[in-house]
């Protein structure tokens, strides 16, 4: 006879299954396009109306001499950890670049000086709104996990102690 997987555990298998299928992909295209940043989420409005915040970029790694004003780039600025994904504007002569987000008014003071070890790619492609996936878990999942961790513990406890045995209004146990 054929067991039955419980419910519960299929879900947390294909959870599971859906996690590391992600992750090896993003390896893959990694590999393929050559950059440690295949796929990236814009998080600000900076580039309006090239692309807007919650859109996925595609990122391919390039040979600093291929890249060229007018070209995006993502780098990360020296003390960071957050992507910033604007437009080169001019090469300086010791081989940095300058870069400004399309909306904005100004240079930011790290986008005068980008080191080659800074990028991480060139822009590919767009697609549309799917950068809403990981915005959603960065900044309203993720910082609020233990109030969420809280609710789940209390209507689990809830169910368990109280809902799941009370009798419903009219009901009479049999004997």
């Amino acid at each position: 006879m054929k067991k039955k997987i419980p419910e519960n555990a299929s879900t947390i298998i294909y959870i599971a299954a859906g996690i590391f299928l992600a992750v090896i992909i993003n390896q893959a295209m990694g590999l393929g396009l050559t950059t440690d940043m295949p796929v990236v989420a814009v998080e600000s409005n900076s580039m309006i109306p090239t692309f807007y915040k919650g859109d996925l970029l595609v990122l391919q790694g390039v040979p600093p001499e291929q890249l060229a004003e007018g070209d995006i780039i993502v780098f990360i600025p020296e003390g960071s950890d957050r992507a910033i994904v604007h437009r080169i504007i001019a090469i300086n002569g010791d081989g940095t670049f300058q870069t400004k987000g399309d909306a904005n008014a100004n240079q930011l003071p790290f986008e005068k000086r980008v080191s080659i070890g800074q990028i991480h790619g060139k822009k590919v492609a767009i697609i549309p709104y799917l950068g809403w996936v990981k915005i959603g878990v960065m900044e309203i999942f993720l910082p609020n996990i233990g109030w969420i961790a809280l609710g789940g513990i209390i209507l689990y406890a809830g169910y368990v102690y109280g809902w799941k045995k009370r009798p419903r209004k009219g009901y009479k146990f049999r004997r």
